[in-house]
């Protein structure tokens, strides 16, 4: 079954950008990465994004990219970790494509954000323990959203058997 749009949600360092540009190139899709999309048209960071606009502000600006997405067609997208759960964006989502949600152990999280948190404005500048606690936070708030996508596939560090799950699902 080809489906037009494909978004791949889930918390941030999940595997959305990775494997959503393999998934692409094996479906013969483009590939587009939410969060750069913003800062390509914003010309500024996400951090900076954040910074300026704080993230009210951010999402409202994100909105509109996804709105923008109503057009496309084969395409698999990456959101933000915190999109579906905004305005209607989740409505959105599943209206207009299909939604898989990257599930990842709040452990397996954890250590790929302490790789990464000067990426991550949510993250940024916290310890470990702050970090681990603002996972759990985030995850119950937005596992609702998530678990509302039309599948959810387990990306614990498996990057092939995640590809084959995404790949058989979207069959």
């Amino acid at each position: 079954m080809k489906t037009s749009v494909i978004y791949l949600i889930g918390f941030s360092t999940s595997g959305k950008s990775t494997l959503g540009k393999i998934i692409a190139e094996k479906l013969n899709y483009h590939f587009i990465d939410l969060d750069e999309a913003i800062t390509q048209q914003q010309g500024k960071s996400i951090n900076t994004l954040f910074d300026e606009f704080g993230e009210e502000g951010f999402r409202k600006i994100e909105r509109q990219l996804l709105v923008n997405t109503i057009f496309l067609t084969e395409t698999v997208i990456a959101c933000g970790g915190g999109t579906p759960c905004y305005s209607d964006n989740m409505e959105f989502l599943l209206r207009n494509g299909t939604t898989i949600f990257l599930e990842v152990d709040e452990s397996i999280l954890l250590k790929r954000l302490l790789n990464n948190t000067a990426e991550r404005p949510l993250f940024k500048g916290k310890s470990k323990e702050e970090i681990a606690s603002h996972i759990n936070e985030l995850q119950t708030a937005r596992k609702a959203f998530y678990e509302r996508a039309s599948y959810t596939i387990k990306n614990n560090g498996n990057e092939e058997l995640a590809i084959r799950s995404i790949l058989k699902v979207l069959e």
